[in-house]
């Protein structure tokens, strides 16, 4: 039987380990009203609503928090007996369900033993749903249980959001009472929901009064779970035709051999040979550091098996300690996030070991995962903290930084630039200003930085830096609700940016923190990316993301040619432990004409063996270096497709890149990766836009074909 309290872990998480360990193994409340404002949903019913009171779950937290239940409800699921599976018919279940859940949500007070799973309160359904069952009108959801929490719970929601706001009773505190009922219902912790509730309800009503049409629950549904395809037959509300698109800019004919080839020609490259050629330059020493996640509550000691969403610091009702449990001195493996003086080492390792940097990349995410314990001034304290120690640690070096999606309150809250002044980011992109000063031409970039907190920089040794705000794609960010296309312009600026730097014959590296080839990136940015990429792939030296946390890079292949590889993205690892893993950083050695990468290192510590001697600093290693442990000629787009076409026809060697995707870390080594999971792990590495599995396809097939013929030469 299904148990949604054993669902602490947020959907970000639950992605996070997917990606990581087994990577990808992975009627109406109110008959009366509900068809006004959930439209279609109505005949719909059931699986729309109960189950994932997403959007009215407000914002991030809450959308992340009933998102997690349809996770964790597939963990509860015992096995799924042989045979058919059982069909759910999502009327007839919400007709079964919503009374129930009704009459707990409309009682004066509840006990704690009232907050009984969803699945308990129907027993009519415990068989069939503890089991193998599918969704009636949405054959494509490829997790079931989650897509029927998600929309239940999200048609739950809007239905009573219905009934008490749109039908004038106005009683906006009953709505979030409902809503808080939900999220306990869902096997959330009080605290946790209180804080994601009162955090974010202002910013859901007004996407919910101010949106047209009114969001349907797969319209919730089929965002939040995007990398669950969870869409009901026949609709979908993200194809590209309903949306505005990048004006793309054909090159010019003496430049067509260049896109085509990705050739490019030097600054100096003039056709005439000279007689005193200019001295070779040392190579370029880049960090790429990311994903900090400083948490300045951080208790070393406590129970790091918290059960929330994020663990190792005082919550309500937390159980003492045992050793077991007890939180690591640099931090723990369980859902914890950096202590400070884990961050300070990090900065003063780097400092030591690399006398010789000249740049940091910096992709974003500086504050911690307690979503639903956030505000404006601690989240600008922990960033001035730490950008504070950057320039005291890094005096002279040039720092190109971007926005993580923690960084904004409440958190993963991106805003489209035209919403009411009070829900709008200025506050955030005035403070960055002011921080980056240090490092950016802020008088240059500041009306792209005050507009959606992007901008462009030449840098001293020549390279064209785009640093990307992105994180209105990420799929948690409830704005999207209000506009699928808000961040069009920045899409549009990008595509000119990039059109003026091929002309002034430059080479570009972009930095963005949430990678726009996950599918936790809406594919309304993913797609039209992943066009200005093939388009500009020629000046595109390199792409840097973080979010993810893990040791990955990312494969862009042509969308006309699948076979044919483009450009190539690096992702930055993290410095925090959150989850299951252990610290890291990378240094790049860059061509210093081309800026082509020559050489990426690994660099990293085993968090057990560093908390065996609390009293002495971590023991920092390079990992890897990445032509020595691929055994490549140089890091080339050709040299990386070649790579991934060894991936395919050997489990051996993609199981080695498993391993240094997961950073090595105890327990995901201990969880491990076969099979399906090894097939998902090289097939994330070809996807550049949510759904297009064709690149993953044709390197089987091509493996498969080598093999046989292999076998039959033999």
């Amino acid at each position: 039987m299904v148990c949604l309290q054993c669902v602490p872990v947020l959907r970000r998480r639950r992605r996070r380990r997917r990606k990581r360990s087994k990577d990808g193994e992975a009627g109406q409340i109110c008959n009366n009203s509900p068809q006004k404002v959930i439209g279609r949903a109505t005949e719909r019913s059931l699986d729309s609503s109960n189950m994932f009171p997403t959007w009215s779950t407000f914002c991030v937290a809450f959308f992340g928090v009933f998102c997690v239940a349809c996770f964790a409800q597939r963990a509860a699921v015992p096995g799924s007996p042989r045979g058919t599976p059982y069909r759910i018919d999502l009327a007839q279940y919400n007709q079964a369900l919503l009374p129930r859940v009704r009459t707990l949500l409309g009682a004066a007070e509840l006990a704690e033993e009232q907050y009984v799973p969803y699945f308990e309160l129907l027993p009519e359904y415990r068989d069939r749903l503890s089991g193998n069952f599918l969704l009636d009108g949405f054959a494509r959801a490829r997790d079931a249980a989650r897509c029927l929490t998600c929309m239940s719970s999200s048609y739950l929601f809007l239905s009573y959001y219905n009934e008490t706001i749109v039908d004038g009773r106005g009683d906006t505190e009953r709505v979030w009472t409902f809503a808080k009922r939900i999220c306990r219902l869902l096997g959330f912790k009080q605290y946790l929901c209180e804080g994601v509730v009162n955090m974010n309800g202002q910013v859901i009503e007004y996407v919910l009064r101010n949106r047209r049409p009114f969001p349907e629950p797969e319209d919730i549904c089929q965002i939040f779970l995007q990398e669950q395809d969870c869409v009901r037959d026949g609709r979908s509300i993200t194809e590209a035709a309903l949306y505005r698109s990048v004006d793309i800019t054909p090159p010019a004919e003496e430049q067509e051999e260049q896109v085509r080839s990705r050739m490019f020609a030097p600054p100096d490259a003039g056709g005439s040979c000279s007689a005193n050629p200019a001295p070779k330059k040392s190579p370029l020493t880049i960090v790429h550091l990311t994903d900090i996640h400083y948490d300045p509550e951080y208790v070393v000691g406590v129970n790091a098996d918290c059960k929330a969403e994020a663990c190792c610091r005082t919550l309500p009702d937390l159980a003492p300690a045992t050793p077991e449990t007890a939180a690591g001195y640099w931090s723990d493996y369980r859902d914890c996030d950096t202590p400070w003086h884990g961050v300070v080492d990090v900065m003063e390792h780097i400092r030591r070991q690399h006398p010789k940097i000249d740049a940091i990349y910096f992709t974003g995410d500086i504050v911690h995962h307690f979503t639903w314990n956030t505000s404006i001034e601690t989240n600008e304290g922990a960033m001035r903290q730490v950008f504070d120690l950057m320039k005291r640690v890094f005096p002279g070096v040039p720092l190109y930084p971007v926005l993580g999606n923690h960084e904004s309150h409440p958190a993963n809250l991106y805003a489209p630039h035209d919403v009411e002044a009070s829900y709008r980011m200025d506050y955030l992109y005035d403070f960055i200003a002011d921080q980056w000063a240090d490092w950016l031409p802020i008088k240059d970039i500041r009306p792209t930085l005050t507009e959606g907190g992007y901008y462009t920089v030449r840098t001293p040794y020549s390279v064209r830096i785009i640093g990307l705000n992105n994180n209105p794609c990420f799929v948690h960010n409830f704005w999207l609700f209000y506009s699928l296309d808000y961040f069009m312009p920045q899409l549009q600026w990008l595509h000119d940016t990039l059109l003026q730097s091929e002309r002034d014959n430059e080479r570009v590296h972009i930095l963005a923190h949430v990678p726009s080839y996950d599918d936790s990136c809406f594919i309304g940015w993913t797609r039209e990316y992943r066009k200005i990429v093939e388009r500009f792939a020629h000046i595109i030296a390199g792409q840097f993301n973080g979010h993810s946390h893990v040791d990955e890079f990312n494969l862009y292949y042509s969308r006309d040619d699948p076979s044919r590889a483009v450009s190539v993205a690096w992702n930055g690892g993290s410095t925090t432990t959150f989850t299951k893993l252990n610290p890291n950083y990378k240094v790049f050695q860059f061509d210093p004409v081309t800026f082509e990468p020559l050489e990426q290192e690994t660099w990293m510590y085993n968090l057990t063996d560093a908390n065996l001697t609390p009293d002495q600093r971590p023991s920092w290693y390079r990992l890897y270096s990445f032509k020595s442990y691929y055994q490549l000629p140089d890091l080339s787009v050709d040299s990386l497709h070649r790579l991934v076409q060894r991936f395919a026809q050997s489990e051996q060697q993609l199981h080695r890149y498993w391993q240094a995707k997961q950073k090595y870390s105890d327990p995901l080594l201990q969880e491990g990766c076969t099979s399906t999971c090894l097939r998902n792990a090289l097939c994330a590495i070809v996807r550049t836009e949510h759904d297009d599995e064709r690149a993953c396809e044709l390197l089987y097939e091509r493996a498969a074909q080598s093999n046989a013929t292999t076998i039959q030469s033999g």
